[in-house]
């Protein structure tokens, strides 16, 4: 019999809050000027560091629609044209008003895990309630960015901005 290894519940969230955006770009659409037949792969951009920032370097090379995810880090709300999801850490929640003016009108999807980040224009929020991990989808500021959530994810969601 194998012993069980030990972990820590901080990292089974990781990991879960991990999962969750890797399926995040499996259940979203980017309109065709944002993947057109020239794009290698979908860019995952990291801005800033936790938790969830370290573990989202293991996506890196995973398929997403047939294609490997790059994962870049970026810095100062200075964003590269591949980029087609970008998580803010919590280290740069300060800052978040840049990083919104900066994917403003692209498609870009944002993902959070610190409050009011839906709220605020951010599209996807990662949070926890009663021991689960949920997430809120600011549904307005994805449509205005061009792209489409598929409705089997918006049922798991909390929605917002849906007026």
């Amino acid at each position: 019999m194998t012993p069980a290894l030990a972990t820590d519940g901080a990292e089974d969230e990781t990991l879960l809050k991990t999962a969750f955006v890797y399926n995040f770009a499996k259940f979203t659409r980017w309109p065709g000027k944002a993947m057109d037949e020239q794009v290698e792969s979908l860019s995952l951009c990291i801005a800033g560091e936790d938790n969830l920032a370290e573990g989202l370097w293991r996506l890196r090379g995973r398929p997403v629609k047939g294609q490997p995810l790059a994962v870049l880090a970026v810095r100062e709300a200075r964003l590269p044209k591949t980029c087609n999801i970008l998580y803010v850490a919590a280290s740069e929640q300060p800052q978040l008003p840049d990083y919104l003016r900066a994917t403003r009108g692209q498609a870009i999807l944002t993902v959070a895990q610190f409050g009011r980040f839906a709220q605020d224009g951010g599209m996807i929020e990662l949070y926890r309630e009663h021991g689960r991990v949920r997430f809120i989808i600011n549904l307005g500021a994805a449509r205005a960015a061009g792209l489409e959530i598929n409705p089997s994810l918006l049922s798991l969601a909390v929605v917002i901005g849906q007026d």
